[in-house]
């Protein structure tokens, strides 16, 4: 990556704002360290009432703001000049007349603001930045070179990073920031499609009948929640019927009534299964409390339960147990030995329904997996009139582009073991570490405060059970902060592992793996539960 720009040319700050708060001293600040300021229309016009020297974006790029400022920055010359990759690039596109952009100072129209002043769909629509998210995505990309300012809440920071010798923020800063402004505009991007999908924009007529208006909210009162003391409700969409539970894609087949805590664990038991690729085979998941006791994958169910079983079958005891296939006798057999509070699969043969049917406390729930991936996407957590909400935690791109950064290469059978653990790790909670290989778990270390304790759980667990744990692999669901984690985990036999990059000691923690001949691969993305 290259180190930020050339300390041997002037440095230039590009400045679009809305909130225009302490912009005079911030432009006063780069200005002071040298810096040429090029600005948009209503911003440079707020740098010179501040007696300050600026460039406006129409003089550097030859063409007028137009459809009343609409289209400004959104200009080759602009874009190129934040996107330009380092200085020998930039040297090559000068003769285009591209000048290399060092700080980028933007924040977007207040869309929210507009909408809850009460905006009618025509203005709401006039707040919708285009240029302000591209630029700030553009510098955010480019973080290797440019720093990014997406809110005047980081000028303080940034100040103080450029009144050193350098005048510029270091790269750790710079990442961070592009961390920020990704958070920002992805924010902004949901604000406005949850304004168009909550009806503002769909048609002209107030009165009418949008569906989201009439969904009806079934309220199912629990026998308790997660203690007898405690009340509970299960609230779901549709209409009272015999049986509610398919308004989340699921059918009870036997057994007594859900509690609140079966209700959770089935919700964690069939999301780690739904992101697990059986190719061909069949998964199984033993949960606990939300953390997954095992995770297995066989050519029949019986094979993958037992699977499941094989590192901490005591903790299964009195668990929830999801499948990808339909349980079959040999494993209806397995499970009606065993105290089980909940089974949940696709599907039941009849032999096996008519088996676990005896057990008359055994609740037994077929799936629809796409009606319960419908149902449960998003998460929410409520505390009292507090509501926190997030999207799905969905997909596993990072996977196409982790980097071998120590120890052998893994082969084929080894990167098989790191995808499939990489999987289930994001469904344990934090911190996480698992070890296994490419059928399943053999020790789980969930919840811990220090991530060196959650690999030796882990491990622990494994040497309970006299697992073998020589060669096998592990993922951490974050970074390791220190060496000791790899450390830990190579002295049990570990010999492959996968873990978010991110760590102020990342290259500690890769000499630690390429000092042991430790496989250790890198991933962009983190999957913490908390």
């Amino acid at each position: 990556m290259a180190p930020g720009p050339d300390l041997n040319r002037r440095r230039r700050a590009l400045l679009s704002v809305t909130d225009k708060s302490r912009l005079g001293e911030l432009a006063r600040a780069l200005d002071g360290r040298g810096y040429e300021l090029v600005a948009s229309g209503g911003t440079a016009a707020a740098l010179r009432d501040e007696g300050l020297a600026v460039r406006d974006v129409s003089e550097l790029t030859g063409f007028p703001e137009i459809f009343g400022g609409r289209l400004k920055t959104l200009h080759p010359l602009v874009f190129g000049g934040i996107l330009g990759p380092d200085e020998a690039a930039l040297a090559q596109a000068a003769g285009l007349g591209v000048l290399p952009f060092d700080v980028v100072v933007v924040n977007l129209y207040d869309f929210a603001a507009a909408v809850d002043a009460g905006a009618d769909e025509a203005a709401a629509i006039e707040k919708i930045d285009i240029g302000g998210p591209s630029l700030l995505r553009a510098a955010a990309k480019n973080h290797a070179r440019v720093c990014v300012l997406p809110d005047p809440a980081f000028y303080d920071d940034f100040l103080e990073a450029i009144a050193g010798d350098a005048g510029f923020p270091d790269l750790e800063f710079r990442r961070n920031l592009a961390a920020a402004t990704f958070a920002v505009t992805a924010d902004y991007d949901a604000a406005i499609a949850d304004w168009f999908v909550g009806g503002h924009a769909c048609c002209d007529d107030p009165d009418h009948d949008h569906d989201h208006e009439h969904e009806q909210i079934l309220g199912i009162e629990l026998r308790y929640g997660e203690n007898p003391h405690q009340k509970a409700e299960l609230m779901l969409p549709g209409e009272d019927t015999e049986d509610p539970l398919i308004g989340m894609g699921l059918r009870q087949l036997g057994g007594k009534e859900l509690s609140f805590n079966n209700l959770v664990d089935v919700v964690a038991a069939v999301k780690l299964v739904d992101d697990l690729e059986v190719g061909g085979r069949v998964a199984c998941a033993a949960i606990k409390h939300t953390n997954p006791c095992g995770v297995g994958l066989g050519a029949t169910p019986a094979a993958a339960l037992a699977r499941a079983l094989l590192g901490d079958p005591d903790a299964a005891f009195g668990g929830v147990f999801a499948f990808t296939g339909e349980v079959d006798a040999a494993a209806a057999a397995e499970l009606h030995a065993r105290f089980c509070e909940v089974v949940v699969a696709p599907a039941f043969a009849e032999d096996a329904l008519d088996l676990l049917g005896r057990k008359k406390n055994l609740r037994l729930l077929t799936l629809d997996r796409e009606a319960f991936r419908a149902a449960t996407w998003g998460q929410v957590r409520i505390f009292g009139d507090v509501q926190l909400h997030q999207d799905e935690d969905e997909g596993f791109p990072e996977l196409e582009s982790w980097r071998h950064v120590a120890g052998p290469a893994p082969d084929a059978g080894t990167a098989d073991a790191l995808r499939l653990l990489w999987r289930i790790c994001k469904h344990v909670k934090s911190n996480a570490v698992v070890l296994g290989d490419a059928a399943g778990t053999l020790g789980v270390g969930a919840g811990q405060m220090s991530r060196v304790d959650s690999a030796r759980l882990a491990v622990r667990k494994a040497a309970d059970r006299q697992l073998a744990l020589a060669g096998c692999a592990c993922a951490s669901d974050a970074f390791f902060p220190f060496p000791d984690g790899i450390e830990e985990l190579h002295a049990a036999g570990v010999r492959a592992v996968v873990a978010p990059a991110g760590s102020l000691r990342d290259a500690e923690v890769i000499a630690a793996a390429e000092r042991l001949g430790v496989t250790l691969m890198h991933t962009d993305r983190r999957h913490f539960r908390h």
